[in-house]
């Protein structure tokens, strides 16, 4: 099961070659075969942004924000870019890179190698959409939906589950191989529903951790299907999403515990795989209409 991490780092550069001095957000998320990292400032660095080629696949970066400018340098050449929101480059790293950054910037990116590409691609079910095409400059809002939904925080907290991260993969992946592949991404397109008694073994799976950390890549080993065609049948099925699932069972573990037990709500949060006790009570009160201490109070009279 991969575990998420999420870190801070203070080297004078980081590992996309871009200088630390003047970051104002610096986050990293990993699930062990995709990296996403958030880099933002409110000025550009004076040194370039410079990486040399190595094997590691291939950076995805998506502006979160108007007004960042950058010219990149090729071999005989340099180009000069003007980004907007959702505006997406898409880049090998076999290749040498070198940039000047200009204004104020905001970027959530990603970094895949190919081998961790081919292998979600095939457990996405995706066939033939391994290589990526390099682009310099494009408009794409539904990768910027599904990265900034990543880097959403609670409470300035970034805390993802893995089944919550493992998901917005999956759909990372299926977007890309079908936008930036080397050719059309082609899946079967059979609808499947998920039997009875596989929806019971997978509420005891989620149930069992809810803390967060079942994996996408786990739940559908239990029914025997690619990721991307577990996700379909499990939206079938349900009608929602494994989160959203895991939300819900959550809110349903906490009642419980709230009707049996005299623990304090901050625990109860704890206990049932919530952030922290605001975490708890903002789920908890979009889901019933009722804060939990309130919806607790009227049920012990």
């Amino acid at each position: 099961m991969d575990q998420i991490l999420l870190k801070k780092t203070t080297l004078p550069r980081d590992n996309l070659g871009c200088s630390r001095d003047k970051l104002s957000v610096d986050q990293s998320i990993s699930n062990g075969r995709m990296n996403f990292y958030r880099k933002g400032a409110l000025s550009a660095p004076k040194e370039q942004v410079v990486t040399p080629a190595n094997s590691r696949g291939y950076l995805l970066g998506v502006s979160a924000a108007n007004g960042h400018r950058r010219r990149i340098f090729h071999e005989h050449h340099s180009t000069l870019h003007d980004f907007e929101a959702n505006s997406v480059y898409l880049r090998s790293f076999t290749q040498d890179y070198r940039a000047d950054l200009r204004g104020s910037f905001d970027f959530m990116l990603l970094e895949v190698s190919e081998a961790a590409l081919a292998m979600m691609a095939d457990e996405a079910d995706i066939k033939g959409a391994v290589a990526l095409e390099c682009v310099q400059q494009r408009p794409d809002p539904v990768l910027g939906g599904l990265l900034a939904a990543l880097f959403s925080s609670v409470d300035g907290e970034i805390n993802k589950s893995a089944l919550f991260v493992d998901q917005l993969s999956v759909a990372i992946i299926i977007h890309l191989a079908q936008h930036y592949g080397n050719q059309p991404a082609q899946s079967s397109s059979s609808r499947r529903m998920l039997s009875t008694r596989l929806q019971a073994e997978l509420q005891a799976q989620v149930r069992s951790n809810l803390d967060g950390q079942l994996s996408i890549e786990e739940m559908a080993r239990t029914c025997n299907l690619s990721t991307r065609a577990f996700l379909q049948a499990f939206r079938d099925t349900t009608g929602t999403t494994p989160h959203q699932w895991l939300t819900q069972e959550r809110i349903e573990k906490a009642k419980d515990v709230m009707l049996e037990s005299a623990l304090p709500l901050k625990e109860i949060a704890i206990l049932c795989g919530f952030a922290d006790q605001s975490h708890f009570t903002r789920v908890f009160t979009r889901a019933t209409g009722a804060t939990p201490a309130s919806w607790r109070r009227i049920r012990q009279f």
